[in-house]
């Protein structure tokens, strides 16, 4: 039982993170400009929350679920990721250059 609910966890973080890599990209060739400034404004948001929540809890132990941490986590690689391999595929960021 305990196994069959871990790797549900991962499972459903797996699945978060293939979705939100998806619309991210979607939005990235839709719309290159708001795309890439709304991967980078939400994965660092993100990011910063992440950061943040350990430093807090290496401070002060909580009862926060490990599944928070798998979540944040996804929220801000996935536009990350997103990010790499439409530069990769594209050959940079159209509006960024001149």
């Amino acid at each position: 039982m305990e196994q069959s609910v871990k790797s549900d966890r991962y499972l459903n973080g797996l699945l978060l993170a293939t979705i939100q890599l998806a619309v991210y990209l979607y939005l990235l060739y839709a719309d290159e400009y708001a795309g890439s400034l709304f991967a980078v404004i939400i994965g660092s948001i993100c990011f910063s929350i992440w950061v943040l929540s350990y430093v807090i809890e290496w401070i002060e132990p909580s009862r926060v679920p490990v599944t928070y941490y798998q979540y944040l986590l996804t929220a801000w690689l996935a536009p990350a990721s997103a990010l790499i391999v439409y530069v990769m595929l594209s050959g940079g960021i159209g509006w960024l250059t001149p």
